[in-house]
């Protein structure tokens, strides 16, 4: 019988080893998704942050970042007076007409209650102009 439970001891032992390491790598592992996923939110807001601002001279782009951050933080009034502002400067010219219209949608956007509606029109509108 003495033999059998010296025996027993190396097994138990090993796999109580076992265990303990398949425990840390696992925690390991988990540890660097989480450290992943996180790093990819941080990126991901990087980059948000980068869409809806700009370090463009061009005053119709100022006002539009300016509407969105306005309509992001609830302002719609204030998003508003600043979409239009920014139309009455597009207005008579040919080559941004395309995103004087994206801003006429934003604006009846806006009006109807749509503030993503609004948001995602007075991005496309910016992002138009940039590209030209």
């Amino acid at each position: 019988m003495e033999t059998k439970n010296s025996n027993i001891l190396p097994v138990v032992l090993l796999a109580t080893a076992l265990l303990g390491v398949m425990i840390a790598s696992g925690f390991i592992i988990s540890a660097a998704t989480a450290q992943s996923n996180t790093t990819e939110v941080n990126s991901t807001n990087n980059v948000t942050t980068m869409n809806t601002s700009s370090s463009s001279d061009d005053p119709v782009v100022t006002q539009i970042d300016a509407a969105i951050g306005a309509i992001k933080d609830g302002k719609s009034d204030e998003g508003r007076k600043l979409l239009f502002e920014a139309e009455k400067l597009m207005e008579g010219k040919p080559s941004i007409a395309d995103s004087e219209k994206r801003v006429e949608a934003a604006i009846k956007a806006l009006s109807d209650g749509d503030s993503n509606g609004s948001i995602g029109q007075a991005e496309e509108a910016k992002k138009s102009l940039v590209a030209r």
